[in-house]
């Protein structure tokens, strides 16, 4: 008996979705049920600009894609937080910026502000196998379906790619920090300033104002964050080889995902 690779992916992708379930089940509602928190008219309204925003300058399928890519990451962040025991967290989408989530508490520890910054793109990986599988599976007449799938895919994973890329101030410059602070706070210091200029470079060189503005503004935080790291409990033993694997993983699948789009680009 064989197994068709569409439905051994779907299969597989199930699996990825239980277990992100089960990381996160403490952390997919609020306290008083399945709300949405910090939803006014401010709120609606950005929300509605960042659609509108992405539609017109990627086109209506890249536009919503990346729309859905981007809150699904942060509902990540923020499912994280509530795991942790901040139930006030919340996010709000930034025109052309993205999202951003926040709690009115900082992490008391290293392994509870690690898993925060990793779990944006962690909550991520299951979404884009599960779209892979199903592009692939699409029935006659609804090719259209299948076409926006795959393209969904390729975007939450080229997205999460680059944020966890070890630079700061992106989830993968905070994972790297942390790590780092292993090594003393000094050299976590060093390593966390020079990410930063690297991704202000970067900005440069590719000639985007949006990416150099989010690299400035991220520098500019960075004293306070070493403060707060210093201030946390240490990430020790064997929680820091998991949290280095764990950070590699997700950073493996996300680059599997966008290998279509990196070839493209490069």
């Amino acid at each position: 008996m064989t197994v068709e690779l569409p439905m051994l992916s779907l299969v597989l992708s199930l699996i990825l979705m239980s277990g992100t379930w089960l990381a996160l089940r403490g952390g997919m509602v609020a306290d008083t049920g399945l709300t949405v928190v910090g939803l006014d008219f401010d709120s609606l309204g950005m929300a509605l600009l960042a659609v509108l925003a992405a539609c017109w300058f990627w086109g209506p399928m890249y536009g919503l894609a990346l729309i859905l890519a981007v809150m699904i990451h942060e509902f990540g962040h923020v499912a994280a937080y509530r795991v942790c025991g901040h139930m006030d967290a919340r996010f709000r989408l930034i025109p052309l910026m993205g999202g951003v989530a926040i709690s009115d508490r900082v992490p008391d520890s290293q392994a509870k502000d690690f898993f925060i910054s990793l779990m944006g793109p962690g909550i991520s990986v299951a979404p884009m196998a599960l779209a892979f599988a199903l592009s692939g599976m699409m029935p006659a007449g609804l090719e259209g379906a299948g076409e926006f799938l795959w393209i969904f895919a390729v975007v939450i994973a080229s997205l999460n790619f680059f944020n966890l890329l070890p630079l700061w101030p992106l989830d993968g410059g905070r994972c790297l920090h942390i790590l780092t602070m292993r090594f003393g706070g000094g050299f976590a210091t060093y390593a966390t300033i020079a990410t930063s200029a690297v991704l202000g470079a970067l900005a440069v060189w590719m000639g985007s104002l949006l990416l150099l503005l989010f690299a400035v503004l991220g520098a500019a935080g960075i004293t306070r964050h070493i403060a707060i790291a210093r201030a946390q409990t240490p990430l020790q033993g064997g929680a820091w080889f998991w949290a280095f694997g764990a950070w590699l993983s997700v950073l493996a699948a996300h680059l599997y995902g966008s290998w279509w789009f990196l070839t493209q680009m490069l």
